[in-house]
């Protein structure tokens, strides 16, 4: 057995991808079937066959509710594994790309174009990516030449995210109401509209992933036995925690592009993801984060009277979590 068999995936990672990817298909089925508009399971699988009974159908099931839901599933996949890059990386549980400054720079770059540029939402998606790398590239300048690491590197990212939404606010009191109106919409994190365009950003961060998780899964569970034993089983230490903390930048953007900022799926599904498989497999902990963000979607959409923003959801399921996680971390260490 050479040092690296045990690293490689386990049956029981398998097992549970297979599982999660089992249980996300369950859910982007299952959407097609909510909803005022009523839809048979014949009606469905005419409709997805190309055979659909009646064109309202066809715009139901295919444009309005499966593509929303795939749209949701992508998003999360992209933003839990963000958040477990990150969290590893940084090897702090709390380490998320909306807490560490990586979303809300997005967030700040896609409201700059929209407000101070005139662009749509469809330009908006090159400021937010713009703003996700400048955070990172902050927070990588950190690492390099003031050698900040651990809780001192959080505490920055912390008073990034502060100083960008400080300023996204700012900049929403000094335009035009019509852009502000549409910056703040795409601002509170909605899927609302989102459908195929979305996809093709989406599907590329997923392809992102995937390459990620084969390019530097060892790699990753090396790292996690701490800097020196994995310099000795001859990972380059400091470029792969750069390239992977960039990969998370990235990663994060697209789903900010696709859906605007999402809080708390990249703090949340890293943690349940764990809880459940016992790895940190990206694409197990994507998979669960994907189902997060689609299931609190369906809740935003039909739990209420009116429909909901799918940020509100998060934020209230992910705001509780957090706060249980600081108690946990403060009991941890006294």
């Amino acid at each position: 057995m050479t040092p690296y068999s045990s690293m490689r995936p386990s049956r029981g990672e398998i097992r549970w991808i297979a599982i999660l990817l089992v249980l996300a298909l369950v859910v982007l089925v299952s959407s097609a079937f909510f909803g005022s508009y009523r839809v048979s399971l014949a009606d469905f699988f005419n409709t997805v066959r190309g055979q659909a009974p009646a064109p309202m159908t066809e715009f139901f099931v295919l444009e309005r509710r499966l593509s929303r839901a795939a749209v949701a599933l992508c998003a999360g996949m992209l933003l839990a594994a963000s958040g477990s890059l990150t969290q590893q990386l940084l090897r702090n549980p709390l380490a998320s790309p909306d807490i560490i400054g990586i979303t809300t720079g997005a967030s700040f770059g896609g409201a700059m174009v929209i407000l101070l540029l005139g662009g749509s939402l469809a330009s908006a998606s090159f400021g937010a990516v713009a703003g996700a790398i400048m955070a990172a590239l902050i927070l990588i300048g950190a690492v390099k030449v003031l050698r900040l690491s651990g809780s001192r590197l959080i505490l920055l990212g912390v008073g990034l995210a502060a100083l960008a939404t400080a300023l996204t606010n700012f900049l929403l009191t000094q335009v035009f109401v019509p852009s502000a109106e549409v910056a703040q919409t795409w601002l509170v994190g909605s899927l609302q509209g989102r459908g195929k365009e979305e996809l093709v950003w989406l599907l590329a961060g997923v392809a992102i992933l995937l390459i990620t998780q084969i390019m530097f899964g060892i790699d990753l569970k090396m790292l996690q036995m701490g800097d020196d034993l994995a310099a000795g089983l001859g990972v380059q230490v400091t470029r792969t925690r750069l390239v992977l903390l960039f990969i998370a930048a990235l990663l994060a953007a697209l789903a900010v592009v696709s859906c605007g900022p999402i809080g708390f799926i990249s703090l949340v599904a890293p943690h349940i993801s764990f809880a459940l498989t016992k790895s940190r497999n990206l694409i197990s902990c994507g998979l669960t984060g994907g189902i997060l963000l689609a299931v609190s979607d369906l809740v935003a959409q039909y739990a209420f009277s009116v429909s909901l923003p799918v940020g509100v959801i998060t934020v209230v399921f992910g705001g509780g979590f957090f706060l249980w996680l600081l108690f946990r971390q403060r009991r941890i260490h006294g």
